[in-house]
């Protein structure tokens, strides 16, 4: 039987190049900067369109904001014939009626353009935040006609409305699943409350929970204080370069009688070393591997400013509230894992890889750029946002 004839060899699939990731150095525009900007008592506008049984389930989370911001004025969005059971409430500075969802049927699937012109026609005063307190986001784009500076509500996987703090939807997720039962609905709007009254705090007074101070260790009398470096993180992805910690001590040491303390594991013991080689040794102290988490804490509680990298004491300094200047590599997502306090500036380079999620540094094919391209002029001017200066002379 003849041999059938031999089919032409398969074409190979176009090699597509892998683009090269963007960077672009520079402080990071924190959701959480930007809510720290609005000061101590920034006015709230809650959005509560929904149904009257919708209402009094959100009751819980609206006594909640009013706990975690008494000095704001709460304004209230809600049905016009919610008005009058609100006000009695007693939460509300103001209330004002919009008329959005039908008495029976579902809502509109898109907000519909004569909704976004009535609801800006409204005239609202400005509110500095707006909390959507309505699960679904089928209403959610009227935020955007709002005269509202900080927007917080429920993110679904399909959203396409800009929000600066959110919390995942959690029903739909939940049950689409199968293994998870979502929290009732008041305690999830009391969940996205609790949101923003723990990162309203965090930026204003550092994290509630207590952080044990232990003994401080004896440090020369610096005139001009000092400044606390950490050059050290668990993985060799975070870490940024010798040199680079070099320069920065020897301009922060250039700006007047100021002191620096080293601080790290045994095991960072050579690096600081390495940066305080030839520094003179009346103004740098290295206490590496030479105190507990407890003892950290006491150095930094003294601290004028802390630099340092996506590790402990960075987040140890933001929580006491101490200035922070956080230098964050690729690895992680930096909206989740970003330190927060009341002083913080987060420097990034914005590369378009991250969050890469390597443990490995060998395994970068981009020449470790998001620490590499930080540079100690853009560390300058991230303690500069801060508002330190030494020896009565800014930081540039």
């Amino acid at each position: 039987m003849p041999e059938p004839p031999a089919l032409p060899p398969a074409e190979a699939e176009p090699v597509q190049p892998v683009p090269s990731p963007s960077f672009a150095p520079g402080l990071w525009d924190s959701p959480l900067s930007r809510l720290a900007a609005l000061g101590s008592a920034p006015s709230l506008l809650v959005v509560k369109l929904d149904h009257a049984g919708d209402f009094v389930t959100a009751l819980p989370a609206i006594r909640r904001l009013r706990e975690a911001f008494p000095a704001s004025r709460l304004t209230l969005l809600c049905a016009p014939f919610m008005g009058d059971f609100a006000a009695a409430t007693g939460l509300f500075d103001a209330v004002h009626g919009f008329d959005y969802y039908p008495a029976r049927g579902h809502p509109p699937a898109s907000v519909p353009d004569e909704a976004l012109e009535a609801v800006a026609a409204l005239d609202l005063p400005p509110a500095d935040i707006a909390i959507d307190l309505r699960h679904a986001d089928d209403a959610r784009a009227l935020l955007a006609a709002l005269p509202v500076r900080f927007r917080v509500g429920f993110a679904g996987l399909h959203t396409r409305h800009a929000l600066d703090l959110a919390l995942p939807e959690m029903e739909a997720s939940a049950r689409a699943s199968g293994l998870l039962a979502p929290l009732p609905a008041g305690g999830r709007l009391s969940a996205l409350a609790e949101v923003l009254a723990s990162a309203f705090r965090a930026v204003q007074t550092g994290h509630v929970a207590p952080i044990p101070l232990g003994a401080p260790p004896a440090l020369p009398d610096f005139p001009g204080g000092y400044v606390v470096l950490a050059p050290g993180a668990r993985l060799a992805i975070k870490l940024w370069p010798l040199e680079n910690w070099r320069a920065l001590a020897e301009r922060l040491l250039g700006a007047g009688a100021l002191g620096l303390v080293l601080t790290g594991t045994a095991e960072e013991e050579p690096l600081c070393a390495a940066i305080a080689a030839g520094l003179p040794a009346d103004r740098v102290v290295n206490l590496a591997g030479r105190q507990d988490l407890a003892g950290l804490a006491a150095v930094i509680g003294g601290a004028r400013a802390v630099v340092a990298l996506d590790s402990a004491p960075a987040h140890m300094a933001a929580a006491l509230g101490r200035p922070t200047l956080c230098l964050f590599s690729g690895l992680a997502d930096i909206q989740s894992w970003a330190p927060a306090g009341p002083r913080v500036a987060v420097l990034s380079a914005h590369a378009s890889c991250a969050p890469c999620l390597l443990s490995d540094l060998a395994d970068c094919a981009h020449g470790h750029g998001c620490m590499t391209l930080l540079t100690p002029d853009h560390a300058l001017a991230g303690l500069a946002a801060l508002g330190l200066e030494f020896a009565g002379v800014p930081l540039h």
